[in-house]
């Protein structure tokens, strides 16, 4: 019985031991001392942002950063514009490093590294209907060294009376390719569906380029434009129609992350037509814990040539519990 309890003794310290040394972790030393482990998500701004699962989130000034020591490879770009993709270590200065991304060597990624939202919401819209509506809202990103790629899905049940209930559905994708720290190339893909809408079905495909105005742990500033394609479904007939499709992004995290703040505009015009549409969202996000958050959001379409009988602007608001993942 001895030889049997020393020898289970001793398998279980050696799968202590070989899951101890298998465990991948980051480490930041803080300049007064103090030592985090969990995971960096980046540097820009002058902020380093670090995860941990025993605080959530960190954003520390650059400047209190002594050092940061990492598992997987970054892209790291330095103050004098130099660039490489390495692991950080203890040796390397932080007061050199410009912006610090995921590094890879893949432009197109899809994997399970992709960050997610969902969020399931109470709405109401006015304008052309009173409506009252029920909708799941998802965005996913994807952000790599060469890359980002960045996905909303929303479907909504709106049901303007007892009888008619109708599914909508929205989705965009848009794919950035970086060309620098600030530009890059853009290809878009936009598909919306609205059956009660004199045009059923709209899908937008657009390649263009923009510019990162701020690029920030904080907060971040976009705005791209694209030469555009426009295909409709109406009663009887499809058409195509060329178009200009002008989009910018804003974010701004607040009181240490806890609150964020969302602008996102676009402008699609359909030169053949002279017309154009003009979508904006307002959105604020509040941290409940790590994983949950309260979420409201504002949605104006405004339409400059709507159809018969319609109104130029329809309005949506909502709120929701939103699980991040």
């Amino acid at each position: 019985m001895k030889s049997l309890k020393y020898l289970l003794i001793n398998v279980i310290s050696i799968f202590v031991y070989l899951s101890g040394n298998n465990v991948i972790g980051d480490t930041l030393r803080i300049n007064n001392g103090d030592v985090l482990s969990g995971e960096l998500v980046g540097v820009s701004g002058n902020v380093v942002t670090f995860e941990t699962d025993y605080a959530g989130t960190l954003y520390i000034s650059q400047k209190k950063v002594d050092s940061v020591v990492t598992e997987a490879d970054f892209t790291i770009v330095y103050v004098d514009g130099s660039k490489e993709i390495k692991a950080l270590s203890s040796d390397l200065d932080i007061e050199q490093l410009d912006v610090v991304r995921r590094g890879t060597t893949s432009v197109l990624v899809i994997n399970t590294a992709w960050k997610s939202q969902l969020t399931i919401s109470l709405a109401g819209t006015s304008g052309n209907n009173e409506s009252r509506n029920f909708s799941m809202f998802s965005e996913s990103s994807l952000l790599r060294s060469k890359s980002e790629q960045l996905l909303n899905v929303s479907q909504t049940r709106e049901s303007t009376d007892a009888i008619t209930t109708t599914d909508l559905l929205d989705v965009k994708y848009n794919f950035r390719w970086l060309r620098s720290s600030k530009w890059y190339t853009s290809v878009s893909v936009d598909y919306s569906y609205d059956p009660l809408n004199e045009i059923a079905w709209t899908t937008v495909l657009g390649i263009g380029g923009g510019k990162k105005f701020i690029e920030h742990s904080l907060s971040d500033l976009s705005m791209d434009v694209a030469v555009s394609a426009v295909y409709q479904s109406l009663d009887e007939f499809e058409e195509v129609s060329p178009a200009l499709r002008v989009a910018s992004v804003y974010r701004k995290k607040m009181f240490g992350g806890r609150v964020e703040l969302i602008q996102q505009n676009r402008l699609l015009w359909i030169t053949e037509k002279n017309s154009g549409v003009i979508d904006g969202l307002f959105g604020l996000r509040f941290l409940l814990s790590n994983a949950l958050n309260l979420d409201f959001r504002n949605n104006v379409k405004y339409e400059t040539d709507p159809a018969k009988n319609s109104k130029n602007t329809n309005l949506t608001y909502s709120v929701g519990i939103g699980v991040s993942f």
